[in-house]
């Protein structure tokens, strides 16, 4: 395990955890900001605004990669970090697909319910086996493992967002759509395998 280097502040990769979830209401101004000037035909005003919400999103991408190189380069890893460091990337995750969901249109191209409900739909069902499994095993330790199928999904998502964020052509929104949807139901499905292996051995 690294060793924690003393001349980074223990606290300082949870700061940026924090700050990805203080952006996340940043980018939803910006984006809403630059529908209210594409619906009043303000093209400048679309345009300066989708340039915000792009730097912002693109912000929060770097300060994910950030804070994770940082927890694991230096020590400065821990289970508080690990959660804070979730809940951001669902946070925005969630957060921006619901916007384009439910408000973006006709500014931004708007996602489908139902991809709304695969991404969200995933994490809560994962969630509720992971108390059951925590409950059937009795206290011991519950075994995660972050696979690759996983991270590219979260790689993928992310790439879609700042797509739909620069209102890109659905040409290219859509086929990255449905290979999400794709690798997330396998994913979700192997967690679910691994879980129901786990719950076997006890």
């Amino acid at each position: 395990m690294p060793e924690r280097h003393p001349a980074i502040p223990r606290w300082l990769p949870n700061a940026i955890s924090v700050l990805r979830i203080l952006l996340v209401p940043v980018w939803g101004l910006c984006a809403e900001a630059s529908r209210s000037a594409f619906l009043a035909e303000d093209s400048a005003g679309t345009d300066t605004w989708r340039t915000a919400a792009l730097a912002v999103l693109i912000t929060i991408g770097v300060s994910d990669v950030v804070d994770g190189f940082l927890a694991r380069r230096f020590g400065l890893a821990s289970h508080a970090g690990a959660t804070l460091d979730a809940v951001a990337d669902k946070l925005a995750q969630v957060g921006l697909l619901l916007f384009f969901t439910v408000r973006g249109a006709p500014a931004f191209p708007a996602t489908p319910l139902w991809f709304l409900i695969v991404i969200f739909g995933r994490d809560v069902l994962l969630g509720i086996g992971w108390l059951v499994l925590r409950r059937r095993m009795r206290g011991a330790e519950i075994e995660v493992v972050h696979k690759l199928h996983g991270k590219l999904a979260s790689v993928l998502l992310f790439l879609l967002l700042v797509l739909l964020t620069a209102a890109v052509s659905a040409a290219w929104t859509e086929p990255l759509l449905w290979g999400i949807t794709v690798i997330v139901v396998a994913s979700t499905l192997d967690y679910v395998r691994a879980g129901f292996r786990q719950a076997r051995r006890q």
